[in-house]
């Protein structure tokens, strides 16, 4: 677990999710997508849907956001019942994540600060977000004819 965060705890962040990445048989460095000074992402698959875990230390702390892009939006005349979808479905139905829109790509995201996280809320994360986003590509894509955004 993760105790006091500040702009320096970046590497040890990175070493927590390099640990649950391995656990989960994957390369970290294979995996990795982005790194600076400031944040690391990887991108890994989970069924049909992307996930990206991302590190990112600022002055005000540490955080950790796993995002997986679901769906494209649907046309404009069905978006109103779409969008109406996934804020029920956000207050009835997501559990420690929720749907967004990044462009036109709806996507699910889950966020936390870094301070007092574990690898094994790590991977309870990784794999509810991506297990989430696996299941409704497919149910968007039945539902409204939309693109998956993975696929």
């Amino acid at each position: 677990m993760l105790g006091d965060m500040a702009l320096d705890a970046l590497p040890a962040v990175t070493k927590l999710l390099e640990s649950v990445l391995q656990k989960l048989g994957l390369d970290p460095a294979g995996a990795m997508v982005r790194k600076d000074d400031t944040s690391i992402a990887w991108g890994i698959m989970r069924g049909s849907a992307q996930v990206l875990l991302i590190a990112a230390s600022t002055d005000k702390g540490t955080w950790v956001r796993v995002v997986a892009p679901v769906v494209k939006l649907p046309p404009e005349e069905q978006r109103l019942a779409f969008f109406a979808r996934l804020l029920d479905l956000n207050a009835k139905a997501m559990r420690n994540a929720a749907f967004g829109v990044q462009g036109d790509v709806v996507v699910i995201v889950s966020e936390r600060p870094a301070q007092g996280l574990d690898a094994n809320e790590v991977d309870q994360i990784l794999k509810h977000v991506g297990a989430t986003a696996d299941h409704y590509d497919d149910a968007f894509e039945k539902e409204y004819g939309v693109a998956k955004a993975s696929g």
